[in-house]
């Protein structure tokens, strides 16, 4: 049985990305991850595996949004939920190898089974206690395939044969003689029950009962191959079926990890004053789109004290956003939380503002400046041009690129005559373009074209010189204001 949790049926997850670690990385994601999983390593695991395996299908998207908002809604009878599949996902704690005989193998089955049958038990009857707590599909269709694949009656009846299956009162088998003296078509019987039985390893048969010396290791032998041929079919089906429940309570614990990650934040956002909604997925087919409003960014949300500003922009139609103005202004901050709410959206979370929407991208891919490595097999130029190769070369159309200050190793005009040339052939293929750039040859060019599909932000610098981190239309300026730094810094009022 699917959990299907995280996605309807038939639902597959999507391919691990190739470039997930490097946007992680860029995007300051590890502080996202850490408040996620509170503590709990497997929680980190799976948040850091899932986030980045952007799903392109919108369906699905909201599909899991209602599941995540349902969890965010009862976090107590989450946690419950994951305690269960967390401890039937460890029943069973040895595994039987191909050379473990039938009595081995069975044995090693029997006791984690008949575990993972009471915390079967346990989950269907959480889950149906608590069904009127639930909205979405994906609680409320797991609710019913519990009910539905393991009710009382059911559970009784495997319980019943499990407990047969510990023969207490001996084994019933029988045999015919094959070639040779060997053993043929042992067919295991209904196990006894009744200890008056036991007379004999074959149960008590009135003038066909045969002893064996206790020195006789032969006949011993050939006793114990006999039970093991009648055992084997019967222990392959219990170790199968074990397999099975066990596979299960860890799918769910997986997808209830993710759960509860979403949880912790969502709680965490929410006692620090930050507004949070279900951003609405737009399909391609419609355009390339975003809009937003109040959004920021959840790494500095989540690792400063002081409140965060978020910023609105309506960028509907626009494939080129290129974002100029002030030294620190906020634009790398507003990047990150472009690139961060673009990957929750598409991880089916809830991004960091009042409103949100964005159509889905095929992928998403980040080229920061990275800081001077003494071990750097190249110069500084040529070392970035072989991670924007690679970069590029992974890159397909429809995906989303967020580039922060490319190319400011080298020349302001020797940068901008490699840049301009890849962003164009990027967004002629169909990529949405995100450039945070110093260069102010390239970016008024690009402005002087006045395309429709393009969008000028700038960081919003007020007459004294302060900053509001916040981004507004505008063109390109040729200053970057390095000014104000210097007399914030060095003036009589400034710090000492």
């Amino acid at each position: 049985m699917r959990v299907n949790l995280l996605g309807p049926e038939g639902w597959a997850p999507d391919q691990a990305a190739e470039n997930g670690k490097t946007v992680a990385d860029d995007l300051e994601l590890s502080i996202m991850y850490g408040v996620m999983a509170g503590g709990d390593q497997f929680i980190r695991t799976v948040v850091q595996d899932t986030i980045p395996r952007s799903s392109t299908d919108p369906e699905v998207i909201t599909y899991r949004q209602r599941v995540v908002m349902d969890g965010c809604a009862n976090p107590q009878l989450l946690r419950e939920l994951y305690s269960i599949a967390t401890d039937a996902a460890g029943a069973r704690k040895w595994t039987v190898g191909r050379d473990r005989g039938a009595r081995g193998k069975l044995y090693l089955s029997l006791e984690p089974l008949t575990k993972l049958i009471g915390f079967l038990r346990l989950l269907r009857s959480t889950c149906a206690r608590n069904s009127a707590h639930f909205r979405s599909e994906g609680f409320l269709g797991l609710t019913e395939r519990l009910d539905e694949q393991f009710g009382d009656d059911y559970l009784a009846e495997v319980e019943r044969h499990l407990d047969a299956l510990q023969f207490d009162h001996g084994f019933d088998i029988s045999a015919e003689l094959g070639p040779e003296g060997g053993i043929a078509n042992a067919v295991l019987h209904e196990p006894l029950r009744h200890a008056r039985r036991r007379q004999s390893l074959f149960g008590h048969k009135k003038g066909h009962v045969v002893g064996i010396s206790h020195t006789d290791e032969s006949a011993k032998q050939f006793i114990w191959r006999l039970v093991g041929k009648g055992l084997d079919r019967v222990a392959d089906v219990v170790s199968h079926v074990t397999d099975v429940i066990v596979g299960f309570f860890q799918e769910l614990r997986t997808e209830l990890a993710f759960l509860v990650g979403c949880s912790n934040l969502f709680e965490r956002l929410r006692t620090d004053g930050y507004a949070v909604c279900l951003p609405t997925p737009l399909s391609r087919d419609g355009g390339v789109s975003f809009s937003f409003r109040s959004l920021r960014d959840p790494a500095l949300c989540l690792s400063t004290e002081s409140a965060v500003v978020g910023n609105s922009i309506d960028g509907r139609g626009k494939k080129l956003i290129v974002i100029t103005g002030a030294n620190s202004g906020g634009k790398s901050t507003f990047m990150r939380s472009l690139g961060a709410a673009q990957i929750m959206m598409q991880a089916g979370m809830f991004v960091v503002a009042e409103a949100y929407e964005a159509d889905v991208r095929a992928g998403i891919f980040t080229h920061f400046r990275v800081r001077e490595d003494s071990s750097m097999t190249y110069g500084k130029l040529k070392e970035e041009l072989v991670r924007m190769r690679e970069l590029t070369n992974r890159i397909t159309p429809a995906s989303l690129v967020l580039w922060n200050e490319p190319f400011a190793s080298t020349s302001e005009r020797e940068a901008s005559e490699i840049l301009a040339p890849i962003t164009e052939a990027l967004l002629d293929s169909g990529v949405k373009v995100v450039v945070v750039t110093h260069l102010y040859d390239f970016a008024s060019e690009l402005s002087e074209r006045r395309r429709a599909t393009d969008l000028f932000l700038r960081a919003q610098r007020l007459p004294d010189g302060s900053r509001t981190y916040r981004m507004e239309p505008g063109a390109p300026a040729m200053t970057s204001h390095a000014m104000d730094i210097y007399r914030r810094i060095f003036s009589p009022s400034g710090p000492s």
